[in-house]
């Protein structure tokens, strides 16, 4: 399994496995821990896990979209806009008088 950019190994045990509580086969069988952040391109090897759900499993591979819930270089400018309070910058664009 090819990691792409943003995703977790929980995207990838739902993916993969159609079921979120095969994240600890995943880390385990790839010496991951199940927060850490994955690098794009690397491969992992599937635990082939009995909590596998095939139907939704099937489902994820049948579509070309893959599932990356993470928040990537590509698009942190679109979910995080540069206005509004968190943007700004004490006597610079936020004046306190």
């Amino acid at each position: 399994m090819r990691i792409i950019s943003g995703q977790s190994l929980s995207d990838i045990a739902v993916q993969e496995d159609g079921n979120v509580s095969t994240v600890l086969e995943w880390a385990l069988k790839n010496n991951k821990s199940i927060t850490e952040k994955l690098v794009p391109g690397n491969v992992l090897e599937n635990p082939k896990s009995d909590l596998k759900d095939i139907g939704i499993s099937q489902y994820f591979n049948g579509i070309t979209k893959k599932i990356s819930t993470g928040i990537t270089n590509e698009n942190y400018a679109v979910i995080i806009p540069d206005d509004g309070i968190g943007a700004m910058i004490i006597e610079d664009t936020f004046i306190v008088r």
